[in-house]
């Protein structure tokens, strides 16, 4: 939920456990930028604040194990809660380590960036990265709540914010066309917080409602991975080749969705101007991914480890008949996808 008042709102949450129950998870960047704010509302100890070093690099078994032992070592019970507040790290694995530790403690999120707002917050997927492969240990567990605070935002650097708005778009583009035209007639290059705040809402309703109709990823939710299969690939062969920049994962997501949309163009028949506009909003906002053809066979590999596949042999995507039309399950042959690495990468 949002609010304008997260003292309130931490306050009437927190008054159900005593100062001894309650945990905090953090990291470097929200230690500075956001932990001040949340120590107004609830007074623990520094021994239950446990800050850890940003970045997806951490977000593996090793730091699960310290949470583990910082919930052990600090007396956590069963009906303790732990606080993740944070970016899509801290409540990805926060939310795990929560759920598997003792057989499961309650956990809140409070997302302080706008990527995890709208997507890791959100939703009651949890886990961790493995052998360099995203999110491949985790499970469904929904936090107590999420509480989204818009202010946070502001602190964040401008391709820290796209990196969100980028999962926004998608939830756009598998919604309607009138919730594409809303996103698309944002101003990103002068930002209305009190418009943000509106259009967070929506995103979050339209993820909202197809995570309860189906919590635990059998079908419609399946939807919600447009733009990941390509994207993920991109992001962890960024995030695990030594001469490359880690992609933030927004941004994966964006040349993502540009190559599923060119698959959905030529398999599906999504129409090619609503391919071009996206790409053009691509290129001026987030630039053009470099890759070249050495790479795709990598980039085919990390695909086949993806979640949604239920075979080897085959990779599943989520494509777009139309805005609003999302089809599940679509197997794509290894020259198509090749293909679609083409056009992003020629672009």
């Amino acid at each position: 939920m949002q609010t304008n008042d997260i003292d309130i709102e931490l306050r009437y949450l927190l008054c159900k456990y005593g100062k001894e129950q309650i945990y905090v998870l953090t990291d470097e960047n929200t230690k500075n930028h956001c932990l001040p704010l949340l120590l107004n509302s609830i007074q623990i100890d520094d021994k239950h604040i446990m800050v850890l070093p940003s970045g997806e690099e951490h977000k593996n078994l090793q730091t699960t194990c310290l949470i583990w032992d910082f919930l052990q070592t600090g007396g956590a019970t069963r009906k303790s809660l732990l606080v993740c507040l944070g970016g899509g790290v801290i409540t990805d694995m926060g939310g795990f380590a929560a759920s598997t530790f003792k057989r499961g403690i309650n956990y809140v999120n409070i997302p302080t960036t706008l990527l995890s707002a709208v997507d890791a917050a959100t939703g009651g997927k949890t886990g961790i990265d493995y052998n360099g492969l995203k999110n491949q240990i985790g499970l469904f567990s929904m936090p107590v709540k999420t509480i989204i605070y818009t202010p946070f935002f502001q602190t964040l650097p401008h391709e820290q914010f796209l990196s969100g708005w980028a999962e926004m778009l998608k939830h756009a583009l598998i919604a309607s066309p009138l919730e594409l035209i809303n996103i698309l007639a944002f101003n990103l290059d002068e930002i209305d917080y009190s418009r943000l705040a509106e259009l967070v809402n929506r995103s979050n309703t339209i993820k909202e409602y197809i995570v309860e109709q189906d919590p635990e990823e059998k079908g419609l939710r399946k939807t919600l991975n447009f733009g990941h299969t390509i994207g993920h690939a991109l992001e962890e062969y960024s995030l695990y080749k030594p001469d490359k920049q880690p992609m933030l994962h927004g941004y994966a997501v964006m040349y993502g969705m540009v190559a599923e949309l060119y698959i959905s163009v030529e398999k599906l028949g999504f129409p090619q101007k609503t391919l071009t506009d996206i790409t053009h909003l691509m290129i001026e906002n987030y630039g053009k991914p470099i890759c070249s053809c050495k790479d795709y066979d990598k980039l085919i590999e990390l695909m086949r480890h993806d979640k949604k596949n239920t075979s080897a042999d085959c990779i599943s995507f989520t494509l777009l008949k139309n805005v609003g039309n999302a089809r599940i399950d679509q197997i794509v042959k290894e020259q198509e996808i090749k293909e679609a690495l083409d056009f992003l990468f020629n672009l």
